[in-house]
């Protein structure tokens, strides 16, 4: 590879340009990032509480199983740590009861929501956007493309988990109590290292120019999936097509231009 290709990508050891990179991406693809105040404000108003809950709880529950799914194909054992950190967490550090789906039930109920209207509420759409997304997991081939799924994963995390929570309209607590439950005050605080976590994962597994690119684009599907999912959550009060048009843009956007204002 000739010196300008290389120049369009971050040292491989600063996690600083790093991050400004992936951070880059996700703030010009993903939908979250992008939107304006204005319009996240109308589309939460506008969608019911419940959908979000129920969205979210279905999503929670496949969180552990997809991170799951990642360990055996990891080869490098600094990288299955990471990860198995990651669902140590999400599984609640061997304490069933803090599994943080049954916190987020419990972060429900004090909102003044029914947790059984949660569990049965119809979320069948919904699998349409995971099951595709774990088979590309499946198929990944190595420890950077898989990096590249964590990253993507992760790296909208504290964009959801906002997204989340100004979405519910507590009615038997305040906002404010309502952040001090376990679920939220949890996700809150770690959301930040989580990311981290991701970013070195990420730089770590790669030692070369194809990887990198490699990565960026398994990273790229994890915010596409982002895409679709708050696409179906919020389907009933998007401006019809709007989201699907972005995220069809999103989807052949060039990498190299990107690449490039790094």
């Amino acid at each position: 590879m000739n010196k300008t290709e290389i120049s369009l990508f971050p040292d491989k050891k600063n996690i600083e340009q790093w991050e400004h990179l992936v951070k880059q991406v996700v703030s010009e693809n993903g939908w979250l990032a992008s939107a304006s105040a204005n319009e996240l404000r109308a589309v939460r108003e506008k969608t019911s509480a419940l959908r979000v809950a129920a969205y979210w709880y279905h999503f929670s529950v496949f969180a552990a199983d997809f991170l799951c799914l990642s360990l055996p194909l990891l080869q490098n054992h600094a990288n299955r740590s990471y990860v198995a950190q990651t669902v140590n967490e999400e599984l609640g550090n061997g304490v069933p009861e803090q599994v943080h789906s049954v916190l987020l039930l419990e972060a429900f109920t004090k909102a003044g929501m029914d947790k059984y209207a949660i569990l049965v509420y119809p979320t069948i759409e919904l699998e349409e956007v995971l099951e595709p997304f774990r088979q590309r997991l499946a198929k990944a081939k190595n420890d950077y493309e898989i990096s590249g799924f964590f990253l993507g994963f992760e790296l909208l995390a504290e964009h959801n988990i906002s997204n989340v929570f100004e979405c519910l309209q507590p009615c038997e607590c305040t906002r404010e109590e309502l952040q001090e439950t376990p679920y939220f005050q949890e996700h809150f605080k770690v959301e930040p290292e989580h990311i981290k976590r991701a970013i070195t994962m990420g730089m770590r597994s790669c030692s070369d120019d194809h990887q990198i690119k490699s990565m960026l684009n398994t990273f790229h599907h994890g915010i596409s999936f982002w895409n679709r999912f708050w696409s179906v959550v919020h389907q009933d009060v998007l401006e019809p097509n709007t989201l699907k048009l972005k995220i069809k843009e999103k989807e052949t956007l060039s990498r190299e231009p990107l690449l490039a204002k790094v």
